[in-house]
Parts: structure tokens; sequence; C-alpha cells
């Protein structure tokens, strides 16, 4: 009598699996809303980390502004917009913060350097950025 059963119970079975892999927010090897890694070719990612060293640079003490030294480790998370996750190293350069021209600022190799983790939140249809976390500690 218990024959009969096992083909609807694999049946059953098999069905279930099926739906809950369909289901599940896996697109290959990417798991949708996961943090992956990325790199400064992806699209916003270089006004991403402009923004967030803009934001450093506006909210901290020193005298000099700060510029990108070496880029570490890039992550992006794709949520309702796309979180962009920095590893940069900090450099301070020789401008101050109340000069004009900003554009040619050498890096001061006396300076120590910074190692830095930013992220930043950006809705590109918005145009729109936040930096939602920011550290920094000497290295």
């Amino acid at each position: 009598m218990a024959c009969p059963l096992h083909a609807p119970l694999l049946l059953l079975t098999t069905l279930m699996v099926a739906v809950n892999l369909s289901l599940n927010p896996v697109l290959g090897n990417i798991l949708l809303g996961g943090i992956e890694e990325s790199s400064m070719q992806e699209e916003g990612a270089p006004e991403a980390l402009e923004y967030a060293v803009g934001k450093y640079n506006e909210n901290n003490n020193d005298l000099y502004l700060s510029h990108v030294v070496e880029v570490k480790r890039v992550r992006k998370q794709v949520v309702a917009g796309e979180n962009f996750l920095f590893d940069v190293v900090l450099g301070q350069t020789t401008c101050t913060k109340a000069q004009d021209d900003l554009t040619n600022c050498p890096l001061n190799d006396q300076a120590e350097r910074k190692l830095c983790s930013f992220e930043v939140y950006f809705v590109p249809w918005e145009n729109k950025m936040s930096l939602t976390t920011s550290s920094c500690h000497e290295i």
C-alpha cells in the first residue's frame, strides 16, 4: 500500500524544491542584494568616490585637502539604488581648503597616509548621493 504513495510524494517534493529555487533571489552566481566585488570602471563608481572624498574633506578639521593615493578595494551592492563600498588610501595635499584654485594640488610626501572606508548610497535616476559610512585611520 505504501508503494503507490511514493510516486506522488516524490513528485510533490521535486515540485517544492523547484519552486523554492525559482523564488530564491539568486541570479547565476550573483546574490541579488548581496555585496559583490567591483572596480573603478563600474558606472557611477568614480563619481561616488569623488563625492565621498569631497565629504571627507568638508567634514574633517585638516587645513589641507586630501586626495586618493590608491584604491584598495571597490565593492557594490544593488539595493533601491546602489551602495558603493570603497577602501582607499588618502594622502594630504599641499593645497589648503581656503585656496581658490584646487585643480593642481600635489601630494605632500611628508604627511601621513590614511586608510579610509567609505560607503556611498547612489540613486542614479534621482541624481542623489549620500555618504552613509566613513571611517579613516593612519597607516
